[in-house]
């Protein structure tokens, strides 16, 4: 009965240490880890929006005009998210983000809001439904997405 007993107490102890393990390796992420997941969620959420635009503008898939119009809608609602996370510290970590985002923030902001307006004016044009008119307007989104990663996201050969 004893080493019955042994054994509940060490199998307790080791799950007692186990979820402690655990527990500690599961501690909540700083601010600045926070906020760099946060804002690579929101460019992919934007990403998973604008993508089917960009399909439909190409001919790749059939034209919807509903799931555009909604689509370009949420665009645009989900551009404005994205700089809520370049806070002060998130520079540092697993982020393609350049210093220049915080050395230049004048251009870094502009370049946010040409974002914010070239996806404002897609949902507009997306209401009306004018397939050649979206289309145009998804390159200049593109076009704004573009010249912002050219100055301020990091690329491959930048890392090395």
């Amino acid at each position: 009965m004893l080493i019955k007993m042994s054994k509940a107490m060490l199998s307790m102890a080791l799950l007692a240490g186990f979820v402690g393990v655990v527990q500690a390796a599961d501690q909540p992420p700083s601010r600045e880890e926070a906020a760099i997941k946060f804002r690579k969620s929101a460019y992919t959420t934007l990403m998973w929006y604008f993508g089917p635009i960009v399909r439909t503008a190409k001919g790749d898939i059939p034209y919807d005009k509903g799931l555009i119009a909604r689509n370009a809608e949420y665009v645009a609602f989900l551009s404005k998210l994205p700089r809520d996370g370049f806070i002060p510290g998130s520079d540092k970590g697993e982020t393609k983000a350049k210093p220049e985002i915080w050395t230049n923030s004048a251009k870094f902001k502009d370049a946010a809001d040409a974002l914010e307006r070239e996806t404002a004016k897609l949902a507009e044009i997306a209401k009306g439904g004018n397939l050649e008119a979206i289309k145009e307007q998804a390159g200049k989104v593109q076009k704004a997405c573009k010249s912002c990663h050219d100055d301020f996201k990091k690329k491959e050969e930048d890392k090395k």
